[in-house]
């Protein structure tokens, strides 16, 4: 399983074929939504976590793959005009 970019492929492309190995394997074995959710967070493969742009490329492939798949572990997101809003508000 590739961890680094290749022939144009950036990281979140290569997060999300990582997640998408371990999700097959874990459905295979029978593992529950929270147990693949679980293994999914904890096979993040880069050092480094933090600001850097391999993770927020991790969290825009999990974002997109929990979507997807209904798995746990999202919080909601919330519109732009909404946050912009609540802003206006609590000034």
């Amino acid at each position: 399983m590739p961890t680094r970019p290749y022939k144009g492929v950036g990281y979140g492309v290569v997060a999300y074929q990582i997640m998408q190995e371990i999700y097959e394997r874990c459905s295979k074995e029978g593992m529950s939504p929270d147990e693949i959710a679980a293994e999914i967070d904890g096979a993040y493969p880069w050092k480094n976590r933090g600001k850097s742009h391999r993770y927020r490329r991790w969290l825009d492939a999990r974002r997109e793959f929990f979507e997807q798949h209904g798995l746990p572990g999202l919080r909601p997101r919330q519109k732009l005009k909404q946050a912009a809003q609540q802003l206006n508000k609590d000034e």
